[in-house]
């Protein structure tokens, strides 16, 4: 029997009205710790296009770098189809067990993929159609100004470019039930991870916003709220080329496995550092995130766990009898890429000090921030030349005994490293620097 929506239930989330984090705390303890059993069967909700509207389709492959500085994708409708294919696009196509997929730059659990990017720029508002490479033409109303007043702290001068980062809360629910919220929100702070990584580097100062008018950014963008609600907004501009390099095209999830080989502690603490930079966010985090390495088989690091001090970037030992397989329940799938992986990066957050300051929204931002963090995991994992994965089966009570995790800490994501087995899943990359590969 296939799980359907909370809709009708109590501790469903996100709630219909704001409780103070009463109804999200209920929430997670009934459905977000721990992976529920998964119907196989079920497929995922798919994206819903507007009949009748305009569709623009995009140049393919798009070119990198895009445009000269200064004239990015705020500016003309090929240098923002080159950001939205590195951003959600796909970008290669996997030869898999079951047949053909088409692979994109960011990971999402079990390949729901629910997060849909808009994009308002002076030209308009649209919708970016991932496997079409194409746009779906909203308005030609230039809906910057409109959109920036809904934010909670708009930037000070009107952004040249919004991405809008939603999710349809459907997309995921018949295979996971409940969980499917909490996967949405790590999906949805995965693609802003992913929006603020090609931005920075064409100084275009992006912004990450989770404090915003939930209705009024919906009614702009002509959302159901019923089926689907903005999680995040990137404010940005002006923005340059967009070059984004081969490994943020290129990361995938190693599902061929790891080889039970060792890996250097400087790729591990490269790793740490990445994940660790700060985050251009709209709100103060009242409690940072913490960072852990569980270590099975990394030279010049004991086994165990670790935990990275904020301060110095060392690594402090915690516990020396745990390993990554730990983190899984027994027997699942988990657990063996738990063994085989070099190690495991733990990102862990404060569910409670969020709650007296931002309310129920607060579960979604913690998770969407943790998002963020395994965005540059698997990137920073993919530009040493080693494999990554993000776990959503994560058994959260065991992983935070395993850690030792203070009472007020627990585990938001896992992140598994190591060498992928053989040669990886076969694929032909459609996207890179240079062109189609």
């Amino acid at each position: 029997m296939r799980a359907t929506a909370p809709a009708a239930q109590p501790d469903a989330y996100p709630p219909p009205a704001e409780t103070g984090g009463v109804a999200a705390r209920r929430y997670h303890a009934r459905y977000g710790s721990v992976l529920p059993a998964i119907d196989p069967a079920a497929g995922s909700a798919p994206p819903e296009h507007r009949p009748g509207t305009p569709v623009l389709p995009l140049p393919f492959p798009p070119a990198y770098p895009s445009a000269p500085a200064g004239h990015g994708p705020s500016g003309g409708v090929e240098c923002l189809g080159a950001l939205l294919a590195a951003l959600n696009g796909v970008t290669r196509v996997d030869w898999t067990g079951t047949g053909l997929s088409a692979g994109r730059a960011v990971p999402s659990g079990g390949g729901a993929y629910p997060g849909e990017v808009y994009a308002a720029t002076a030209s308009g508002l649209c919708h970016y159609l991932p496997t079409a490479h194409a746009l779906e033409l909203l308005t030609g109303t230039d809906l910057r100004a409109d959109l920036a007043r809904s934010l909670a702290l708009p930037p000070r001068e009107q952004p040249e470019l919004l991405l809008l980062i939603s999710t349809r809360l459907e997309a995921n629910l018949a295979r996971y039930g409940p969980f499917g919220h909490r996967l949405q929100a790590l999906d949805t702070g995965v693609l802003t991870g992913q929006a603020l990584t090609l931005l920075e580097p064409a100084g275009a100062a992006p912004c990450a916003h989770a404090l915003f008018a939930d209705e009024e950014s919906g009614r702009l963008l002509g959302l159901d709220p019923e089926a689907e609600r903005v999680h995040a907004v990137v404010t940005a501009g002006p923005v340059g080329a967009i070059a984004p390099d081969a490994p943020l095209l290129r990361r995938r999830t190693a599902r061929s496995g790891f080889e039970p080989a060792p890996v250097p502690l400087a790729a591990v603490l490269a790793v740490l550092d990445q994940a660790a930079r700060p985050v251009p966010l709209d709100h103060t985090v009242p409690a940072d995130l913490d960072l852990y390495v569980v270590a099975n088989r990394v030279t010049g690091l004991a086994a165990g766990c670790h935990r990275r001090d904020p301060r110095s970037g060392h690594l402090v030992p915690v516990a020396g009898d745990v390993g990554a397989r730990r983190l899984f329940p027994p027997g699942g799938p988990g657990e063996l890429a738990g063994f085989e992986a070099a190690c495991a990066v733990v990102v862990t957050g404060d569910y409670e000090s969020g709650y007296p300051v931002y309310g129920d929204r607060w579960y979604r931002m913690l998770n969407l921030r943790a998002g963020v963090l395994g965005q540059r995991i698997g990137l920073a994992a993919a530009r040493a030349g080693l494999g990554a994965g993000l776990r959503c089966d994560v058994d959260t009570r065991a992983a935070d005994a395993a850690l030792r995790a203070p009472r007020d800490r627990t585990t938001l994501l896992a992140a598994l490293i190591g060498p992928e087995r053989g040669a990886g899943t076969p694929a032909h990359q459609l996207l890179g620097p240079g062109g189609p590969r």
